[in-house]
């Protein structure tokens, strides 16, 4: 596959060890100083540092590039902006390219993001398996074929961040994924609820998530004016069972309509002193980051306990943190 040009790539920050990604054909180089414009990121693990955007990579763009999966406005842009995307998701970093000439401001927010879509990021790490090269044939073999061979002969593989991100990429292809998900256009909903902001706008934005994924699973049998119609009450139980498989009691129903008033309050109201509290919107969070790993083929991390805060909440209609 021929490429074309090479682009310089704003804030990408490369694993551990790892100077070098290839995504869909797209080959992504660190920056020769990167150990020093790392460091004049926004950094918490090296040293607190308000930082600024920084160039670190360059990828090189091939000859002919397709068409982007996700559901851009803008029809023109090809599949490296769906790269990108999941490369920001996933280091939580706004990622983007330098395709302009002279001195524009940049908008995109230079600060890593929330703590919040910690655990879809985490969740990716999970998807890894342990795969083994045996030293002699250079086979790849998983951890049961590899059950009976001296751990001599064998070198541990890790497929790697970038095989991750292609990964989704191909995953979210399927033309069964874009029909069941109407293109996936709530991505770009989650995208803006791991921004940096106040947890109110995060957790109003995640609430918009769940009643867009009531709509688009239940679009083929309930009309556009009816579904307007259904309860948030409503919208919330379906997607807790169609998800996580939760059958909600009387009380359980009770406590989610007493978060369905919170959050109304919160938003025709603004904050107040009986708004929702901030455990809950974390919680409620939370759980939208496992939803997400879900619709993206990934196995749902649960570090944060999210699910045992949601058990808790359902019971108690509070959550302790």
């Amino acid at each position: 596959m021929k490429l074309m040009k090479e682009i310089k790539i704003y804030n990408l920050e490369f694993p551990e060890g790892v100077r070098s990604l290839n995504i869909c054909g797209y080959i992504f180089d660190a920056v020769s100083n990167y150990d020093e414009v790392y460091k004049l990121m926004p950094n918490y693990n090296v040293t607190k540092i308000t930082g600024s955007h920084q160039i670190t990579a360059i990828v090189k763009i091939l000859e002919k590039e397709e068409a982007t999966v996700l559901p851009y406005e803008n029809k023109e842009l090809t599949k490296i902006y769906d790269v990108l995307f999941f490369i920001s998701i996933f280091t939580g970093r706004n990622v983007f390219l330098h395709n302009w000439e002279g001195e524009l401001p940049i908008t995109a927010d230079h600060r890593p993001h929330t703590g919040y879509g910690g655990q879809l990021r985490l969740s990716l790490k999970l998807k890894r398996k342990s795969v083994f090269r045996v030293k002699k044939t250079g086979e790849i073999i998983d951890t049961e074929s590899a059950q009976g061979i001296p751990v001599w002969d064998l070198e541990y593989v890790s497929p790697g961040f970038d095989k991750d991100i292609e990964d989704i990429i191909v995953y979210i292809s399927k033309e069964e994924w874009k029909k069941r998900y109407d293109d996936g256009y709530f991505l770009f909903l989650y995208r803006n609820m791991v921004q940096w902001q106040t947890i109110e706008s995060s957790f109003l934005t995640a609430w918009t998530i769940w009643e867009s994924l009531f709509s688009i699973e239940n679009r083929m049998w309930i009309s556009e004016d009816d579904l307007r119609n259904v309860k948030a009450e409503s919208k919330i139980s379906y997607i807790l069972n169609k998800y996580f498989d939760i059958t909600l009691d009387s009380k359980a129903r009770e406590n989610i309509r007493s978060l369905v008033n919170a959050r109304n309050r919160l938003l025709h109201f603004g904050k107040t002193s009986i708004s929702i509290k901030t455990p809950e919107m974390k919680m409620f969070i939370w759980i939208t980051d496992q939803i997400m790993a879900m619709i993206l083929g990934l196995i749902p991390d649960n570090t944060l306990n999210s699910q045992e805060s949601l058990k808790e909440f359902l019971e108690s209609g509070h959550v302790k943190m």
